[in-house]
């Protein structure tokens, strides 16, 4: 499966912007969490995806954010994972959703 890497930075309002480079376009994934999550950065998260055409659309997501992890299991297949830039106590189980665009 292909892998891209990027970033995800969210705020202490649960908002939070993924962005990955893929064949010289940026794709971002910006969303929000249905609960709240203190803000975070990871500047070395991955996606996997089988396609491209799995990023589009609003999709929505389960993961986990913390301790020193964040993952994203979006509902159409790709995973956005990374480690944290500074932990998080305790790590907290999310869902949301978000929309891609590219450019």
């Amino acid at each position: 499966m292909p892998e891209a890497e990027g970033f995800i930075q969210s705020t202490a309002g649960g908002r939070f912007a993924a962005t990955f480079m893929i064949d010289e376009l940026m794709y971002n994934f910006s969303g929000s969490f249905a609960s709240s999550v203190p803000a975070f950065t990871c500047n070395t998260a991955t996606i996997t995806y089988s396609g491209l055409k799995q990023l589009n659309s609003t999709r929505s997501f389960e993961g986990r954010v913390g301790p020193s992890k964040v993952t994203l299991n979006l509902a159409n297949g790709p995973v956005i994972n990374g480690v944290l830039d500074m932990p998080l106590s305790p790590g907290s189980t999310v869902s949301g959703s978000g929309v891609w665009t590219q450019n």
